[in-house]
């Protein structure tokens, strides 16, 4: 048995629901978080996701009204900042071994 369409001609697309809830603020949320996404997966070559969650509750009193809320999240994938240290005695960082001796050298 074929599927049926039977939205009505008016109803609202996803998309534009995205757009015109609260000022499009939820939408422009989710595009500038796609982009550091998009970016943080070319500089890392690890993948990241945006997520956008609709709540809809129905309104007290009148079963053809919803309350629509939003929460767009994305988890980025960052750099490792990771560097080593050489440590002394009393528990100083040094870029170089500090028990090495150091050669000069002359000219």
């Amino acid at each position: 048995m074929p599927e049926q369409n039977h939205k009505p001609a008016d109803a609202t697309e996803f998309a534009a629901v995205l757009l015109g809830h609260d000022k499009g603020r939820a939408h422009d949320n989710a595009s500038k978080l796609l982009r550091e996404a998009v970016e943080a997966v070319k500089l890392t070559g690890r993948k990241a996701s945006v997520t956008v969650k609709f709540d809809i509750a129905p309104m007290k009193n009148n079963a053809r009204v919803v309350q629509i809320g939003d929460k767009v999240t994305a988890t980025i994938p960052e750099d490792k900042r990771d560097s080593i240290w050489f440590t002394d005695d009393e528990g100083g960082l040094h870029r170089n071994d500090p028990d090495q001796l150091q050669m000069e050298y002359g000219g």
